[in-house]
């Protein structure tokens, strides 16, 4: 009764907010877009951006700015693809909400009708946890981001690990971002509608906004043209790096993998402020786009979603979620916009309701916070507001946050005794250690060292002694940097487990029947 009650004013404060006069003609960019483009793209390092306006149910902008690859001649244009991110939890929301709309569903519908396999720590969230909880992260589980971002697993296998996570916080007590539930929520689709999620989204939402060059899979992003090769720092410089798509990445596609354009986002943005409709037709549901849009949980102050949304807009009154986005106070109106962010890849889309304004950025360079730079900024010309630097308020944060990260690796690397060897010989070490929550690690022998492998073969790396049973691991791929492991050692001296230094994951030496450990 708490939460719901709590909820009822943010709602109604939210859905009341008003706005002035819009300043900026319908007919024009925002003034000053492309120096401030070029400015964070600068800031940040990015090699190629895209920005996309819509307003008054005209396209403003569809324009890109810089390289597809560095190194190559490909520039972004306003049907370059790019990874979109967590934007990808809105589609899966609204196409929840056609089924929710066809009456195949409901909100509130317990979510172990649909997926009977779905099992958390607690028997009574279990059982209790429906369609919405799920969709506003308030079930009281955090995003066990290791469990899956390190992990090479099937949907069958991650659902059936979630029942061994231990949750943070009480059932609908408190907000905290989780991209697992967007994967369990997902399963309903297939099992509904009797087709895969990817093809669902296509056939409902992308066709149907003539999102033509929008992907929602591996397969169908390697045959693609005009792609933004994904771009990271590794010892310094900028490179290209990996694209996030492993098998992996397929199995969490309904959590964050759709590719897209500008362009074809633009449809996406005018469809959203239309309550539904595009090109004359209705799309998804005002009824579905309602819910959306409705604050379903507050965002406390002391998530990293809370701190983020603070850093970003200090003024900033009601935060909340609602399914798929985030919404917010900014500066008297009602904002609903949400970030992307996977290697190499950051994204972020915003709708101001009122005044009929929408707004998506894409980028190809990791980590980094130009989108939402320039998102503002958007925002604020349409506005008539003074213009804040988000993205340089966000470097200078940003800068500090890596510069206690250096100096905590700096620590770390410290504690390395010159000369160091591992205190036992290595046949000892090599073996399978594995966590029911996050899964398995193996430890093997070649050319005189120990290899750690985890369930990603990206996550390969060498283990050098650093001190007693600590070793430093150097991940093969460069992007990742380093890791320290430390190996458990039991009573008769022999290693018993692993964990990963500032992680709270545990791997422990599988043993074989007969007491033989492997």
């Amino acid at each position: 009764m708490k939460i719901s009650r709590s909820l009822v004013p943010v709602a109604s404060i939210l859905t009341a907010l008003c706005c002035g006069p819009v300043a900026q003609a319908a007919a024009a960019p925002p003034a000053g877009l492309t120096a401030y483009v070029h400015q964070a793209m600068a800031l940040w390092k990015v090699p190629g951006l895209a920005v996309g306006v819509v307003h008054d149910g005209k396209v403003i902008v569809a324009r890109g700015y810089g390289v597809r690859e560095l190194g190559k001649r490909g520039r972004v244009d306003a049907d370059t693809l790019f990874t979109i991110g967590s934007n990808t939890k809105a589609f899966t929301a609204a196409a929840l909400g056609l089924l929710v709309a066809q009456g195949k569903l409901r909100w509130d519908d317990r979510i172990t009708k649909y997926v009977p396999e779905f099992r958390l720590h607690s028997a009574y969230v279990t059982q209790e946890t429906t369609l919405r909880d799920l969709l506003s992260h308030r079930t009281g589980y955090c995003d066990p981001s290791s469990m899956w971002y390190m992990a090479d697993d099937t949907t069958k296998n991650i659902i059936e690990r979630l029942r061994y996570q231990k949750p943070r916080y009480g059932f609908r007590a408190h907000f905290c971002y989780n991209n697992t539930m967007y994967l369990v929520a997902a399963q309903v689709i297939p099992r509904l509608a009797g087709t895969s999620w990817g093809r669902y989204v296509t056939e409902h939402l992308l066709m149907p906004l003539q999102m033509a060059r929008t992907v929602t899979s591996d397969a169908a992003l390697k045959s693609a043209s005009d792609v933004a090769a994904p771009h990271g720092e590794v010892d310094g410089k900028v490179r290209v790096i990996r694209r996030y798509w492993t098998h992996n990445m397929n199995v969490f596609a309904p959590v964050g993998a759709i590719n897209s354009s500008v362009a074809d986002l633009n449809h996406w943005l005018l469809m959203l402020l239309a309550a539904g409709r595009y090109d004359g037709r209705a799309i998804v549901p005002a009824a579905v786009l309602r819910a959306m849009e409705t604050p379903q949980e507050p965002i406390q102050r002391d998530t990293d979603v809370g701190q983020l949304l603070r850093a970003l807009t200090p003024k900033g009154r009601f935060f909340s979620y609602g399914l798929g986005f985030i919404l917010q106070e900014y500066d008297g109106h009602k904002l609903i916009w949400h970030a992307g962010n996977i290697d190499g890849m950051s994204a972020a889309l915003a709708l101001l309701p009122a005044e009929h304004v929408g707004v998506v950025v894409l980028s190809n360079m990791n980590d980094n916070w130009a989108p939402e730079g320039v998102m503002f900024y958007v925002l604020q010309s349409y506005l008539g507001i003074a213009h804040e630097d988000v993205s340089r308020r966000m470097y200078v944060l940003t800068q500090k946050e890596r510069m206690n990260a250096r100096a905590e690796a700096r620590k770390l690397a410290a504690t390395h005794a010159p000369g160091a060897k591992p205190p036992l010989p290595l046949a000892a070490y090599v073996g399978t250690y594995s966590n029911r929550f996050y899964g398995t690690a193996r430890v093997s022998e070649s050319g005189g060292q120990l290899v750690l492998e985890m369930g990603d073969p990206m996550f390969t790396g060498d283990l050098q002694a650093w001190h007693d049973e600590t070793f430093r691991v150097r991940w093969r791929y460069r992007f990742y940097g380093k890791a320290y492991v430390t190996f458990a050692v039991d009573a008769y001296g022999k290693p018993s487990g692993l964990r990963f230094a500032q992680m709270r994951n545990h791997y422990g030496r599988v043993v074989r029947s007969g007491g033989e450990a492997r």
